[in-house]
């Protein structure tokens, strides 16, 4: 059991660091400027992620 809880953990973990970033940004801006403040950082994540590539 724990086996597969840490596995499961090491997959969420990911997708935890990508949507911590726009959680922030939807609690501090509002709506409308979180919305804007997310698609700015997953596009900043995802250019940073081909340029590496």
């Amino acid at each position: 059991m724990t086996r597969m809880i840490e596995t499961l953990n090491q997959r969420a973990r990911p997708y935890a660091d990508l949507a911590q970033p726009v959680i922030v940004a939807l609690g501090t801006a509002g709506l409308t400027g979180g919305t804007m403040a997310a698609i700015g950082l997953l596009a900043d994540r995802a250019l940073r992620r081909r340029r590496a590539a």
